[in-house]
């Protein structure tokens, strides 16, 4: 594969698969003034190029040189480049591609030519796969802690309008501490940011989606970090013993008990359910106060009955929580609950006192 040509210095490089050869010239075929170099080239295993192209240059003398040989049908590959001046700094680059596209091959070495002697050179061509088509992304990625939510309970699921529902819900964030919230479709929190949050059934009866959620959580989190539940909130059986326990002790006996002004002044005695309906059904009113009416409950002709059995429109109990409801001034005294402070009674609760009385004030 090597020729050595008496008409010039050649420069000498061989390729090999496996070894690196170095092939020169005998002196008595270079000129005074210019030398060769012998190139050795291993080329990697299952890379196959046909075609190898060459540049020598010289930054400092300003030598350039190209071309390029085929080795379509060599076991080794060699080429000679003859006639180089003599010089320091010179510079050889190869490139090649493989058959199948699929690498790019280089290499590159310095070397000096000394007149009448060969320079061997060894190089290594590097071959890569194209890149063509193909980038790079840069990624900034940032975390997020995840609540998961353990356990979810109410009790009781159905329970009466007005009435409570105790809450209560886990979740683990590992040495954190989670966070709730709690919301619901209707109804009220004794406080919405508790583990343990008591509820209270709204007004109108009907079903109510009782909601949790458990922070830290966002929408990339895949646990389980908001559950629900549903509550039945059930409309009051207008029984005086529910008219007692969910109303009149709720929201009477504080004032309507002995030493309050509900017995000093309006003298009606609820601080037990008997007492309460002894004091109430087919009772004259008795109050001695008159109000924000200007009348006293005593001192109306005819008498005012507190309840009357089968007729709650005429019946002063429902007049005067009635009153307060609409805004209006009661009959006699004032409208009920006392005091500018308190609210008053809901619509559903003066609905039961209604359907009490209606159906006959049962001591039910």
């Amino acid at each position: 594969m090597t020729a050595c040509k008496r008409s010039g210095v050649m420069i000498s490089m061989v390729v090999a698969m496996s070894m690196s050869t170095s092939i020169g010239c005998t002196g008595d075929m270079m000129e005074d003034d210019m030398g060769s170099v012998g190139l050795a080239l291993q080329l990697a295993p299952g890379v196959t190029v046909n075609t190898i192209n060459w540049t020598i240059n010289n930054s400092i003398t300003g030598f350039t040189r190209s071309s390029s040989f085929s080795v379509r049908f060599s076991n080794i590959v060699s080429f000679l480049a003859g006639a180089i001046p003599q010089a320091t700094g010179y510079t050889i680059a190869l490139n090649a591609v493989s058959v199948d596209g699929s690498f790019t091959c280089t290499g590159a070495a310095g070397f000096a030519i000394t007149a009448g002697t060969s320079t061997p050179v060894n190089l290594t061509l590097n071959c890569s796969t194209a890149s063509a088509g193909q980038g790079t992304v840069v990624v900034n990625g940032t975390t997020q802690i995840c609540a998961n939510l353990d356990s979810l309970s109410a009790a009781p699921l159905e329970t009466a309008v007005n009435t409570t529902i105790s809450l209560a819900a886990t979740a683990s964030v590992g040495s954190l501490t989670p966070t709730f919230a709690w919301t619901a479709t209707a109804g009220t929190f004794s406080d919405a940011a508790s583990a343990t949050p008591v509820f209270t059934c709204p007004a109108t009866p009907g079903p109510v989606v009782i909601s949790v959620t458990a922070s830290p959580s966002a929408t990339s989190c895949n646990t389980v970090f908001s559950r629900s539940v549903t509550v039945t909130c059930d409309a009051v059986a207008p029984t005086f013993t529910n008219l007692y326990a969910g109303i009149i002790s709720a929201r009477c006996v504080s004032c309507h008990r002995p030493g309050s002004s509900g017995v000093t002044v309006g003298l009606l005695d609820m601080s037990t359910q008997a007492a309460a309906y002894a004091n109430l059904v087919g009772v004259n009113a008795q109050g001695i106060g008159a109000g924000s009416s200007g009348i006293t409950c005593a001192s109306v002709t005819p008498p005012l009955v507190r309840v009357i059995p089968g007729d709650a429109a005429d019946s002063l109990l429902f007049s005067k929580v009635h009153s307060k409801l609409i805004g209006a001034l009661a009959p006699c005294g004032s409208p009920m609950p006392l005091g500018g402070a308190a609210p008053p009674l809901t619509a559903a609760e003066i609905d039961v006192i209604t359907g009490w009385i209606g159906g006959g004030a049962l001591n039910n």
